[in-house]
């Protein structure tokens, strides 16, 4: 071996050997251990990939177009955007009550692209603390300035905006713009954003209009709003939210994403959007898959599944809060759930549990879940926030009400045995 890539691999061997140390090494699970396990973990909430009903779908979109060809050859400025992209793109802008849309490979290069390339010079990002991974990559390669507000706080953001108003004359004069960037159902908490909260801070801070609401809906599209159509489209405030990104590789079962916008902003992606001027355009496959899952979604099947959803997800909470020994669980700290107060008055249910444990011990109780045969995430920093680590569970369409009683309990179980082993050692 090449004495410099020694060097290098003694490096990254350190660092790995340190994060297990840790406990935050991310080890894939082999996909033979996932067969025999019931999914609580992935984000196929629909299970409209695990039923096959998505490759039964996609076989006959490539049966519409026996003509295809599988590579785009180039980026979207040049032999990339062929007309089945096009019309994809078309189509979805009118599902979701969009100008335009931009179809992309990912959800993060979407992100990527609207927050490195869309606000300008003197412009500024107030987002979410708990805004995705992938919004912080594309603001940290633009040009505005960026500032966080306190996680789902109105008020916070209401202040936040005011005291960029009163301190930046550009702001105030109407001359640059506040971009605000929050998602539908947050990724990791799995709570829901107070849309109209945040339209009403927007309003009252900045009556000039000088400022854009955008909204990254990887977690509710296809699981919620007329047809799937979203979080936005569930409470009728396209007009409100200019710059919306769709992804499809959730409830939809697929991947990529559309960036719902205008023309101006469709074109300016494509010029100045480094991620996609330097990358090849998504695949006719990629995108009939896409059509597939679009075409699902909006079918009574994909009414029925996000019915059964929502559903599940009141079952789940209902059985687990319900519960006598929830109480006491929640209040010693063994596990608690940051949706536990909001859940039952919330209009729509996000998939995404959050079982929030102690250090060290979201691994233990993951692997008591996992040795009942239910399949979940344990999630760690930079994942999350220090001292935030959480066994992720995820509610999905085909998940029986035995099942959930099944994980309820191994749940309570494991606290319960921790509480009793804490009482001992309190009274030694």
């Amino acid at each position: 071996m090449h004495v410099g890539q020694n060097i290098l691999t003694h490096k990254l061997k350190a660092t790995l050997d340190q994060r297990r140390r840790d406990g935050r090494l991310l080890i894939p699970p082999v996909p033979v251990t996932l067969a025999d396990t019931v999914d609580f973990g992935s984000n196929d909430t629909l299970n409209l990939s695990g039923s096959g009903l998505l490759s039964v779908a996609f076989l006959r979109e490539l049966e519409r177009h026996p003509g295809f060809t599988i590579g785009s050859t180039s980026a979207r400025a040049f032999e990339g955007t062929r007309k089945y992209l096009i019309d994809l793109e078309d189509d979805l802008a009118k599902f979701h009550g969009a100008e335009a849309g931009v179809f992309v490979n990912s959800g993060f290069d979407g992100n990527v692209a609207i927050w490195s390339a869309i606000p300008q010079p003197g412009d500024y990002i107030v987002y979410d603390e708990l805004a995705h991974a992938s919004i912080h990559d594309g603001m940290r390669m633009g040009r505005a300035t960026c500032l966080p507000f306190r996680h789902n706080d109105c008020e916070a953001l209401r202040a936040r905006l005011e005291d960029i108003r009163n301190h930046n004359a550009g702001v105030s004069s109407g001359e640059n713009v506040v971009f605000i960037s929050i998602e539908s159902f947050y990724s990791m908490d799995g709570d829901a954003a107070p849309i109209h909260g945040i339209v009403a801070a927007a309003r009252e801070a900045l009556p000039g209009g000088n400022y854009v609401c955008a909204i990254d809906e990887a977690h509710s599209n296809g699981l919620v709003g007329p047809n799937g159509s979203g979080f936005v489209c569930h409470f009728g405030l396209e007009k409100e939210f200019p710059i919306r990104l769709n992804t499809c590789g959730k409830a939809l079962g697929s991947t990529g994403a559309i960036i719902l916008c205008n023309e101006t902003v469709k074109t300016a992606l494509i010029n100045y959007a480094r991620n996609m001027v330097y990358s090849t355009a998504p695949s006719f496959l990629s995108a009939a898959g896409v059509r597939a899952g679009y075409e699902l979604a909006a079918s009574a099947e994909g009414e029925k599944r996000r019915q059964l959803v929502q559903q599940k997800v009141r079952y789940f909470y209902r059985l687990l809060t319900d519960n006598p020994k929830w109480r006491q669980v929640s209040r010693s700290g063994i596990v608690r759930l940051p949706t536990e107060k909001t859940w039952a008055t919330r209009p729509l249910q996000s998939p995404i549990i959050a079982l929030i444990t102690p250090l060290e011990e979201a691994d233990n109780l993951a692997q008591r879940l996992r040795n009942g045969k239910f399949w979940v995430n344990s999630v760690h920093f930079p994942t999350v926030p220090k001292g935030m680590d959480r066994v992720r569970m995820v509610i999905h369409a085909h998940n029986t009400k035995e099942d959930i009683e099944a994980v309820v309990g191994r749940v309570l179980g494991y606290a319960t045995e921790k509480m009793e082993s804490q009482s001992l050692r309190a009274g030694l």
